[in-house]
């Protein structure tokens, strides 16, 4: 039987494999569930593997995102008593989503043992389901209208959130305080999992504390761990129970060993159950210690962009700082492959309110989030807070919402569009935030403005924070040594690094760069500050050194010219700039000062190249576009890669991606201005005919080597140019 009315082919019918007369003896028989894939394809065929106790009988189902659970075959291996093989093979129409393997013997409702297992393919559409927003009056009804409005839109995936209010479990507990018996109809964890089941959803059941009573901090992780139990062993026989989620937050590297010990416990009670949790932005560290946290799955890296014009922290972070923020998670998964969800608030405070009646933000707060989260290159999906609480439930009294939800609608239709055919693969240039104890003010004061100054020249970028050795992981203890799988993964992919202003390095990061580059890696580090450390002397590394004092310079002379756009010659204006002088020792001087003394310089080093620009990179990028465009472009050739297309016009209230095809390549550009911006698209490289296509219409666009565009604000253009 193969279900062709979904378009996923699957192995099916239940397959027995033994009396279960050992049930009585053992009361919870270990079943091991393994997969081929974490992450997979269309196309691919995903291995499943069961390991059971050998007298004893399971069965298998495979729930696929918004169709449902499906029965899955699973047959015995030849000469290995108790295991038992099974596939699923995804054709190209299988809906995107987390897939979950659930096996188990006994009952269906009552099982003596369970295994689950995940795997994802395409995109989480993710939503916070707010358990205290279900109407007590009609519950069933309330849940159903929500779960076809949200799956209707391209939701696939549900956090149950708030299941404990303060005054009683919303879910049949024994341990807390509550007025619901086991079976009641009006247990809300049992009826979003029961529908879960039915629709295709994937659920993780969040975990907190007992806030029915004001219990000591210390004994708030003792009652976590019980609630998690609890939860397990009530709703573990539901095939939509994915995992769990951490209810706490955190916002630093303090946030570190909590995270470790919920998830530790999680995967106590069943290896394959996810955890996730969701960070805030204050500590850019945090992203990479929470990627050294082996039995974390899923980290959801919140934006904070709406909550940031809280009254009691009015930073109002602007729409593009989605990205940023989210970059975040998506460079600290790669250690692990983890999953790595972006965050967009459905919420708004004061001025960002629809009204005053209401808590759900406007279409443009909304949509210019999404289109942001969009851009974030190899992410896994993207998370609301909350479509349940700030759009369903809101819409019951206030029509004007209809336009809100309409922008996640909206939203969602761009997000597909942008993160499956432009921002899937990385970016070559990476701007690294390296590990130190002191170095959290230089993410908003040098990073932040770095990232708008690559915005403004119309060249996308990634962000990799520093991640630990696994082995040195543990806080409160300072890391020493390099993390080798970083430097492994930054050479094979090889990888361009970006420091903005960085000033010094510690031991584990000078270990990192140096070999990095003596073994063939590229960097490219702005100034004014160029970084010493411990394992490597600055003037060798760089190939320069500071000089006496600070000069003020109003010019910058091209002395030898690395690319086709800027001629040597050529002299930029740079107002009265300020810098430590520059003295180049054995580098190539690229660019110098009035004065004479270095500006900009290459040097090699072993295998591999130091490029130093003393500006720092919001100057750089406004003074002098097109000779940073011949230097990123001079940066990514030395590794393998060739320059794409220039994109002139765009401003630091944007967002870019770019992706290659074969043909050609796949460009889009957000613009959040006020007002309409003309961008033109120039190719690197064009042989013989080509056609431009607009990817939201499939519309011809000309086959014009240069392309200008109007982008109205708000809104994108997302276009292929394909050589022929």
């Amino acid at each position: 039987m193969i279900l062709r009315t979904f378009n996923v082919c699957v192995l099916l019918a239940f397959f027995a494999v033994a009396s279960f007369s050992s049930a009585a003896a053992e009361a919870n028989p270990s079943i091991d569930v393994l997969l081929s894939h974490t992450k997979a394809q269309r196309g691919d065929t995903v291995e499943v593997t069961v390991r059971v106790p050998t007298k004893n009988t399971v069965r298998a189902v495979l729930l696929v995102p918004t169709v449902g659970v499906q029965p899955l075959s699973l047959k015995p291996v030849p000469a290995r008593p108790g295991a038992y093989r099974g596939e699923v093979v995804l054709d190209g129409q299988a809906p995107q989503g987390l897939y979950i393997v659930h096996v188990w013997g006994g009952e269906i409702s009552k099982p003596v043992g369970v295994g689950k297992a995940t795997f994802l393919l395409g995109r989480i559409i993710n939503d916070f389901f707010i358990a205290s927003y279900v109407d007590s009056t009609q519950a069933v009804a309330d849940i159903d209208a929500y779960l076809r409005e949200f799956q209707r839109i391209g939701g696939n995936s549900l956090i149950a959130h708030n299941l404990i209010s303060p005054t009683k479990a919303l879910y049949a507990s024994r341990i807390i305080k509550t007025d619901l018996q086991p079976g009641s109809p009006k247990d809300l964890v049992e009826l979003i999992l029961s529908r879960a089941d039915k629709q295709g959803i994937a659920v993780l059941l969040s975990v907190s504390w007992d806030m029915t009573k004001q219990s000591p901090f210390k004994d708030r992780m003792n009652e976590i761990k019980a609630i998690a139990t609890e939860l397990y062993e009530l709703y573990q026989h539901h095939p939509s129970l994915a995992g769990f989620y951490s209810y706490q937050e955190g916002s630093g590297t303090y946030y570190i060993p909590y995270v470790r010990e919920f998830s530790q416990f999680i995967k106590s009670l069943n290896p394959n159950l996810l955890t996730a949790c969701a960070p805030h932005v204050d500590d850019p560290l945090l992203a990479g210690y929470l990627s050294a946290v082996e039995e974390l799955d899923v980290i959801i890296y919140q934006a904070g962009v709406m909550a940031s014009y809280r009254t009691d922290n009015r930073k109002k972070y602007p729409f593009r700082r989605v990205k940023d923020f989210c970059a975040l998670g998506a460079g600290a998964k790669l250690l692990q492959n983890k999953i790595a969800i972006n965050h967009v608030e459905l919420f708004g405070y004061l001025e960002n309110r629809l009204n005053p009646q209401t808590t759900a933000t406007t279409y443009e707060n909304i949509y210019s989030q999404i289109l942001s989260a969009a851009t974030v290159t190899n992410a896994d999906g993207i998370s609301f807070f909350t479509f349940h609480a700030h759009i369903h439930d809101a819409l019951k009294k206030q029509p004007g919402v209809e336009w809100s939800r309409t922008a996640v609608a909206d939203g969602i239709k761009a997000f597909d569009l942008i993160s499956s055919r432009i921002s899937y693969a990385r970016n070559p240039l990476v701007v690294y935030f390296p590990y130190s104890d002191w170095v959290l003010e230089r993410w908003p004061n040098y990073f932040l403005p770095a990232l708008d100054a690559f915005r403004v020249l119309g060249v996308p970028v990634d962000v990799l924070p520093y991640a630990p050795p696994l082995e040195e992981s543990v806080y409160p203890y300072y890391p020493f040594h390099l993390n080798k799988d970083v430097l492994a993964r930054l050479l094979r992919e090889r990888t361009v690094l970006v420091l903005p202003n960085v000033s010094g390095f510690q031991q584990t990061d000078s270990d990192l760069l140096k070999i990095f580059i003596e073994q063939g890696g590229v960097v490219i580090a702005f100034g004014p500050q160029i970084p010493m450390g411990r394992s490597y002397e600055r003037d060798q590394l760089f190939g320069g050194d500071e000089g006496a004092g600070i000069s003020t310079h109003v010019e910058l002379v091209v002395r030898d010219a690395i690319g086709d756009r800027v001629k040597t010659g050529e002299r930029f204006a740079l107002g009265q700039l300020q810098l430590p002088s520059w003295i180049a020792k054995g580098a190539r001087t690229v660019a110098s000062f009035a004065d004479g003394s270095a500006a900009i310089t290459i040097n090699k080093h072993g295998l591999g190249t130091v490029i130093t620009v003393l500006p720092d990179a919001s100057t750089a990028a406004q003074k002098m576009p097109e000779l940073m465009r011949d230097l990123l472009d001079y940066s990514v050739s030395l590794r393998g890669g060739k320059p794409v297309v220039d994109i002139v016009g765009s401003s630091e209230n944007s967002d870019v991606a770019v992706a290659m095809t074969p043909t050609g390549f796949r460009v889009v550009v957000i613009n959040y201005n006020p007002g309409e911006i003309e961008v033109a698209l120039q190719p690197a490289r064009s042989d013989g005919a080509s056609q431009w296509v607009d990817l939201v219409n499939n519309l011809e666009m000309g086959s014009a080597r240069l392309l200008k565009v109007k982008i109205p604000s708000g809104g994108f253009r997302a276009l292929e140019f394909r050589g022929r």
